[in-house]
């Protein structure tokens, strides 16, 4: 009953510091994306203290010296609302890949845009692919980190899932390195329904994947760091006690 309630009070935090913050804050964003992107990652910082002293959920970050400084890719695995709010925070120049969609929504949607995320229109097809993957190295040549979640949509705890394509093509075309970041969010800040168990999620920032692999050896390299890097999925293989 207790978990419920405050992962109630939660919700109605992060719902009120989103329209405090985005109306109020307004006017930043008529100096541009810096301005809107130091909003957003400020509202990002908050709602990760509201979310550990709250709902008692905090987290830990193993590998920080990988985060990277530069332009790059930072692939992560996805469980949960959490990562896109804990990444945003952590990188030094975010960039989301985010659905277009996400751009519609009232107050969320100015700012999503104004920070300059990039927004993909998911029945696009290879038109809307190669338009995400040109405006990706834009912004890794300005020295961003480009945001993605390769496997789509949020899993479960311990599933696992074929990567789609669109982080294969923003790394041959951008030729900037990858980043993996594995994390158990999903076993504390449950989806679908939001719940939130006290706890403390590990995210893992593993060394950057160099550049210049083809496809096949990119992709299977990315996935076989993140298998083994996933917390939630060393907590599936561990035999039982006893």
């Amino acid at each position: 009953m207790m978990t419920s309630i405050r992962s109630a009070v939660f919700s109605v935090y992060l719902v009120m510091t989103i329209a405090i913050m985005g109306i109020a804050c307004l006017p930043l964003i008529l100096f541009g994306r810096r301005a809107a992107r130091g909003t957003v990652k400020l509202w990002s910082r908050l709602a990760l203290f509201g979310l550990h002293h709250i709902a008692g959920v905090s987290f830990k970050v193993e590998g920080a010296e990988n985060m990277p400084q530069g332009g790059a890719l930072i692939a992560a695995n996805h469980q949960s609302q959490w990562e896109t709010i804990a990444l945003y925070a952590l990188a030094p120049n975010p960039v989301m890949i985010l659905k277009k969609e996400l751009l519609r929504i009232p107050v969320y949607g100015w700012w999503a845009g104004a920070a300059g995320n990039i927004a993909v229109d998911r029945k696009g097809g290879a038109k809307a692919l190669r338009a995400m993957t040109r405006e990706a190295k834009q912004h890794t040549d300005a020295g961003e980190q480009i945001i993605i979640f390769p496997e789509g949509t949020r899993l479960k705890p311990g599933e696992t899932r074929k990567f789609q394509p669109g982080v294969a093509g923003i790394y041959a075309t951008t030729g900037a390195p990858c980043t993996p970041v594995a994390h158990d969010s999903g076993r504390f800040w449950r989806h679908p329904g939001g719940e939130k168990i006290p706890g403390v999620i590990t995210l893992r920032i593993l060394p950057a994947i160099p550049p210049g692999l083809d496809r096949k050896e990119f992709l299977d390299t990315l996935a076989a760091r993140l298998e083994n890097a996933r917390p939630d999925l060393a907590v599936a293989k561990a035999p039982p006690h006893g």
